[in-house]
């Protein structure tokens, strides 16, 4: 593969606008990520600066990463990576082509796509990421349950399959109707900090009171880290949250009502307890306080199995070069997409289809048929 220090290299170029959308976070997210990888990047200097948002200009600084205002001169041992095709590239011949989409609620018959892993938060990431996480795996758990993050405004369900989805204030209520004397509700720092260091919590659910608290940037993977399991309940827009896969990175075992938005989807009593209704979250938290020590850390170590294998970069990366196709397309999950799509999710959406369900010699009929459709 054509590259300096041996490294893959990848030429990318973006035209739409809606890889600047999450006030960059996108864009961030989707270079990150071949970034951690080992890759190259040129980067076509097209950049709308004033739309980069928040998180997008720390793109431009990540390892790797030089700008470009031309198509580099060989091409041939190169991914070409981009969201609308552009002309000029497309007459080049490329290792690997790799279109970026969020369609995820589409049923791609026709096509494998490969889902990039829903990342850490910008504002946690970073080259050092695997060697911090890797200490972070190793904190003493001083809680059973945690959780510490917004709740106003997210009131809203938009995902009716495969069943509606418990929005994330109507699942902070119901633990504070309901879970009583398991609870400790915490209101600031030293609060924190004097109940981590007491066994009052080891066996209860620890509670960031909302709007009064929330654990600093600095301190929020190790916190996390502190816990046995960790409440992720749904995103602002879409279910699926950051706080999930940090949960996860760090070996904390996530308490969540979404299991199938991750590909391949999580398990319950393996690598996550799932809930559906209120009745069912109280049920599953109940069950995380009754849980013996050698069960946690057998699903602890799936969770963190499961991050390893599914959600780094190498990982993506991995699937992405081992792809049968030349024309990779690359799937994104995002706010976007969900707000105005929300209702097309179905049993034969690519996001939450279950290939186990069809043999491989009916999906290759189903195939040859649709594509004589398309003929």
């Amino acid at each position: 593969m054509i590259g300096t220090d041996d490294k893959p290299a990848v030429f990318a170029k973006f035209r739409g606008k809606q890889i600047f959308a999450e006030m960059g976070r996108l864009f961030y997210w989707v270079l990150e990520t071949f970034s951690a990888a080992g890759y190259r990047i040129e980067l076509f200097d097209n950049l709308p600066r004033a739309e980069l948002g928040k998180y997008g200009p720390r793109a431009l600084e990540l390892p790797g990463l030089a700008l470009t205002g031309s198509l580099p001169a060989d091409t041939r041992g190169m991914i070409y990576l981009f969201d609308e095709r552009d002309r000029d590239a497309s007459r080049r011949t490329w290792r690997k082509e790799v279109q970026v989409r969020d369609d995820v609620f589409s049923p791609y018959w026709l096509s494998e796509p490969v889902f990039m892993p829903y990342p850490v938060h910008p504002v946690h990431s970073g080259p050092d990421l695997p060697e911090r996480l890797r200490r972070y795996r190793q904190t003493e758990r001083r809680m059973r349950i945690f959780f510490s993050g917004d709740v106003e405004g997210y009131v809203r369900n938009r995902i009716c399959y495969p069943a509606e989805k418990l929005p994330r204030l109507a699942v902070i209520n119901t633990i504070r109707e309901r879970f009583g004397e398991w609870l400790c509700l915490v209101n600031d720092e030293t609060e924190l900090a004097t109940e981590l260091d007491s066994d009052h919590c080891r066996e209860r659910f620890v509670l960031a009171e909302p709007g009064n608290f929330r654990v600093d940037t600095d301190k929020w993977l190790p916190t996390v880290a502190s816990a046995d399991f960790f409440l992720c309940p749904p995103g602002f827009v879409m279910p699926m949250c950051h706080n999930t896969v940090e949960a996860m990175a760090v070996g904390t075992i996530p308490i969540i009502n979404y299991p199938e938005w991750f590909r391949p989807g999580l398990t319950h009593q393996e690598n996550c307890l799932a809930f559906g209704d209120a009745d069912d979250l109280i049920c599953q938290l109940h069950a995380a306080l009754a849980m013996d020590r050698g069960k946690i850390a057998e699903m602890r170590r799936s969770a963190v199995q499961y991050y390893e294998r599914n959600l780094t970069a190498e990982s993506f990366a991995g699937r992405v070069e081992a792809s049968k196709q030349h024309r990779v397309r690359v799937l994104m999950i995002t706010d976007a997409n969900t707000a105005r799509n929300a209702a097309r999710l179905s049993r034969n959406s690519v996001l939450v289809r279950d290939e186990s369900s069809m043999d491989r010699g009916a999906r290759g009929r189903l195939i040859r048929w649709l594509r004589t459709l398309n003929a």
